[in-house]
């Protein structure tokens, strides 16, 4: 029996070539589509799988809130690792990890600035599944001063030599670090990504008692089937045993007190697979991506697949009354309802199968450009994982029954007589289904349209939003530290005599990167109103390179020594503080004595700017000058005339490398680095370009045919329409006014769904875009275009052709 099926199924092929390849064609592209979709999902459900411990490790972060300041952080203190492991008996093991960026590292003639470059207890390599090529995972970091790097980075630095027990110097020539291991590449679904690893044990502050001060991120192993609601539920005792001693001494009055005001600090744990789609917590390693990608590309595969689908049962229908003779003459001669409809499902499942042939092939041409787009490295292991093959199979399966189940049952219930008397209604003209289904395609079609214009608005917002500071031109230095905290004022007088340098400025932070958190309260209130206040310490000339522009007062000054205990804040503090005078008021740094207090005099308000990407809201934000003491000047930040920048940078590196004895030299722009910050929307809306567009594709296709469909059966009803005067456009309009109608339906049922998509979505920017008229038009204005571009390619030709041939048509 299959081997008739088989037979009938391909001389049905045969027979009908154009829309069994308008068929295939829209099937493989949607197959296609689905398996890119079901791959960049399964590639960002699989970070952090491969540990083979991944189940059992957890991370800890913090959360609470102080005065309006709700937070969650994976920033943890020194202590906490080993008081986990000693206090919770199904902590088995614990590592911390400090990521640093900007790292000079030394070999003989040798000098480079690395960025991965992580600092971790010696049990990391126990804890994480990273695997060593060279060394004991037990004991490569037992050491002070030992360092484990990646194999890329042993041939970096030694060649063909053997890296084990070469020394490299780390910052100063007198820091040397001998290698004890070499480890494989990080996997790409890894969260943490880096080159090197050193023992935490050579930084002094790994024996920090302090459990306030929050800089490093701790890992647990626990024991296998530990509830992690029971073991969390531990954590408050930790977080009142030994954090809120410290917290008491901090604030100098009590937890109770400090809490009877709203604010809260607690303790938690998270699952390492729940860390890259859970952006909320805010952590030093990859970005963390929002859930809701997930959801959202898992229906657009579904509704690619169901407009392909769409596809098949419109253009099977239609073709009705090309079959319903070979059904009829087949009930005659014995075949019942159950075989026939067991014939077209076969037939649509070898066509489906056809189709899942060509989409692999397509994905295979198309996989590396898709890559090179989104950013990413998706690869598909057809034989190397088991499902692979088996889910390919199964998707096989239900897209041709999906597409082939209403057909089956559509032709195989032709009432033989009927059929053979001539008193069956044509395809074209028992079209209710097929009406609904092609309102169901376009109103997909056009919601992806509309989801792709509501990203494309708000990342063009996102990227050209004023943003308080002068962001363009604004070359930055990094590891400033390097030219000497003496050295400072001379550097900067050095390049401001270069052409096309306009001013520049020294700082702990700028915009886009970690800044301090530090709490406040203003003089004359309780301790416990306590406010989170970002502070940036910086020079005399910040405000003049970054173009801030001041509400009321000054900014800092070198010519007023008071300066150095005075503050500057933002318009965002003054509201959240509440403050009616803000410069004749005074912020207080706690402590648990009024003398052990530091008080900082506000004497000017800039205007609020966005020192953070458009995701976070603006906060209070206050700037200090840096004490001139500090060996740690992190950044220079150079304002330049873009006329002159290939000369500026040129300039600048020389005098860089004249102070510095000749060390890297390292710089970005803030402009391109804040557009940076937007990848994730950027991805996000180059994979809705895509898949839109394959959709729209796809949708045509079946429009298409059905449009040919339509021409080939009304050619006799055009002729003497023409032969009573029509003209070609009446014709046209016509045979198009029934798409333009379902075309309306299908906007009208798009369109609250868009809505509610686009509202959702735009909820997670703390500054988006208002949602108006305009994009929903487009997207009705683009369908009706593509619609008409379809289905005129087809209603023209018949129009046109001579009403002498269209009458012989038959």
């Amino acid at each position: 029996m299959i081997k008739t099926f088989f037979k009938l199924a391909i001389r049905n092929i045969i027979r009908h070539k154009i829309y069994t390849l308008i068929n295939i064609g829209g099937l493989a592209i949607g197959i296609a589509c689905s398996i890119l979709i079901i791959a960049f999902i399964f590639y960002e459900l699989s970070y952090d799988n491969f540990h083979e411990k991944a189940d059992r490790i957890l991370r800890l972060y913090l959360k609470g809130k102080f005065g309006d300041f709700e937070f969650q952080s994976a920033w943890t203190a020194a202590p906490i690792a080993a008081t986990l492991i000693n206090d919770l008996p199904d902590v088995i093991d614990a590592t911390r990890i400090e990521e640093w960026d900007n790292v000079l590292i030394r070999y003989e003639d040798k000098t480079f600035l690395e960025d991965k470059f992580l600092w971790a207890d010696s049990s990391f390599f126990n804890i994480f599944t990273f695997k060593l090529i060279r060394g004991d995972a037990s004991t490569v970091l037992n050491e002070p001063n030992t360092i484990v790097i990646s194999g890329e980075m042993a041939e970096k630095y030694f060649g063909k030599d053997d890296p084990i027990d070469k020394v490299l110097k780390i910052f100063a020539d007198t820091t040397h670090y001998r290698v004890t291991g070499v480890f494989q590449k990080v996997p790409l679904n890894s969260h943490i990504d880096f080159d090197f690893v050193a023992s935490y044990t050579s930084l002094e502050k790994a024996d920090g008692t302090e459990w306030t001060t929050n800089n490093l991120c701790t890992y647990v192993l626990i024991s296998e089937s530990v509830d992690l609601k029971a073991l969390e539920s531990k954590m408050p005792e930790i977080v009142r045993k030994y954090a809120v001693p410290e917290i008491e001494q901090h604030l100098g009055i009590s937890f109770e007190e400090w809490e009877s005001a709203g604010n809260r600090f607690e303790m938690a744990l998270q699952p390492l697979k729940d860390i890259h789609l859970n952006n909320e917590i805010v952590h030093p390693f990859k970005p963390s991506n929002d859930k809701k990608y997930i959801y959202v590309f898992s229906i657009i595969a579904i509704f690619i697949i169901v407009i392909a689908c769409i596809n098949f049962m419109n253009l099977a229908t239609a073709r009705s009354a090309g079959r319903s003779k070979e059904i009829g003459v087949r009930k005659v001669f014995g075949s019942d309802k159950n075989l026939l409809i067991r014939q077209f499902l076969f037939e649509s499942i070898i066509l489906t199968f056809l189709a899942l042939i060509i989409g692999i092939l397509i994905v295979g041409i198309l996989l590396p450009h898709f890559n090179n787009l989104i950013k990413l490295d998706l690869h598909i292991d057809y034989f190397g994982r088991w499902y692979v093959i088996p889910g390919l199979i199964i998707l096989g399966l239900i897209v041709g029954l999906l597409a082939g189940i209403y057909p089956a049952f559509y032709l195989s219930s032709f009432k033989p007589v009927a059929v053979l008397t001539g008193k069956l209604e044509s395809g074209t003209k028992s079209g209710l289904l097929r009406s609904i289904l092609v309102v169901i395609q376009f109103g997909i079609s056009v919601f992806i349209i509309l989801g792709t214009i509501i990203i494309y608005q708000q990342l063009n917002f996102m990227l050209g939003k004023d943003l308080g500071f002068d962001k363009d031109q604004i070359l930055v230095i990094q590891r400033f530290s390097e030219v000497g905290t003496d050295h400072v004022e001379s550097f900067k007088q050095e390049i401001s005599r270069i052409p096309g340098v306009l001013a520049s400025a020294s700082s702990r932070s700028v915009p886009g990167y970690d800044i301090e958190n530090t709490d406040f309260f203003l003089e004359g209130r309780p301790v416990n109103q306590t406010y989170i206040i970002q502070i940036n310490y910086c020079d005399f000339d910040f405000a003049e390179t970054y173009g801030l522009k001041m509400r009321m007062g000054r900014f800092l000054s070198r010519e007023i020594a008071s300066d150095s205990t005075a503050s500057v804040i933002n318009q965002t503090a003054v509201r959240n503080l509440n403050i009616e005078d803000p410069l004749s008021n005074r912020l207080v740094r706690p402590g648990d004595k009024p003398e052990g207090r530091i008080y900082r005099q506000v004497i000017g308000v800039v205007e609020d700017f966005h020192f953070e990407p458009l995701h976070s809201a603006i906060r209070p934000y206050m700037f200090i000058l840096r004490p001139a003491e500090w060996g740690w000047i992190p950044y220079l930040s150079i304002r330049f005339n873009p006329a002159n920048v290939n000369n500026v940078i040129r300039e600048v590196e020389k005098v860089w490398k004249e102070y510095t004895n000749h060390l890297p030299f390292e710089y970005f722009f803030i402009d391109d680095d804040f557009a940076d910050r937007y990848a994730e929307e950027q991805r996000t809306h180059t994979i809705f370009i895509i898949f839109s567009i394959l959709a729209v594709v796809i949708a045509s296709l079946g429009l298409f045919g059905l449009a040919a469909f339509t021409a080939e059966q009304r050619t006799k009803e055009i002729g003497i329409r023409k032969v009573m005067g029509a003209s070609v456009l009446r014709i046209i309009a016509m045979i198009s006014r029934e798409t333009l109608i379902l075309l309306g339906i299908a906007t009208l049922i798009a369109w609250p769904l868009g809505w509610y998509f686009g509202r959702s979505w735009l909820i997670g920017f703390a500054y988006r875009i208002d949602l108006s008229i305009i994009p929903f038009l487009l997207s009705f204005i683009l369908a009706i275009l593509i619609a008409m571009l379809t289905v005129c390619s087809q209603t023209i030709s018949a129009a046109l052709k001579n009403p002498a041939d269209s009458l012989r048509y038959e």
